[in-house]
């Protein structure tokens, strides 16, 4: 089992390696971009380079990276499922340039509508997000349920799986990823 902490990349994501070192880490997680705005933050190659070096020099074993707490795959907002959509996909793409073992995330909320139609639109960008970017896997989160939240059971998971094509990459909070994929 391993034992993590979130920590900050400030200042770049190897500084959140030494982060989860000094904490005695053997998983840390971050947020790839501020957790409060939608702009989507994309890592240089010499951040990547420093980050992996950093990885290799520990004795952390994974990465994962938690989606920002803004986005709302099943909003009927066409404006806030596009930027949500930049954002995820943002995520996925840093997790792969970093080895992220995934990309956590928190499906979004019907709000006040009827819940399988948000499930369908959740889906939806899921599955866009998936396509526009290559290998990091993406793990949904369960919820507490409140608010018209997704993925309050196993079911409500299966059915966001399911809407977003069943695609090899998702999956649940700790399981491991597919063979080839992560770290």
């Amino acid at each position: 089992m391993l034992i993590g902490a979130h920590v900050s990349p400030a200042g770049g994501p190897a500084n959140a390696v030494a982060r989860g070192v000094q904490r005695g880490a053997r998983a840390i997680q971050i947020f790839n971009q501020n957790p409060r705005a939608w702009a989507p933050r994309v890592y240089s190659g010499d951040e990547v380079a420093a980050f992996r070096a950093a990885m290799a020099a520990s004795k952390i074993d994974a990465l994962l990276i938690h989606a920002v707490y803004l986005l709302n795959c099943a909003s009927t907002d066409p404006e806030i499922r596009d930027k949500t959509l930049r954002s995820l996909t943002s995520s996925l793409q840093a997790g792969c340039a970093l080895g992220a073992h995934a990309v956590v995330l928190h499906p979004g909320s019907a709000l006040q509508g009827e819940v399988e139609p948000a499930i369908a639109r959740a889906g939806e960008v899921i599955a866009e997000a998936l396509a526009q970017s290559d290998g990091c896997p993406l793990h949904l989160e369960n919820t507490a349920g409140t608010g018209g939240t997704l993925g309050r059971s196993f079911e409500e998971l299966s059915a966001l799986i399911e809407a977003a094509g069943g695609d090899e990459r998702l999956g649940l909070p700790g399981l491991l990823p597919p063979a080839g994929v992560g770290l």
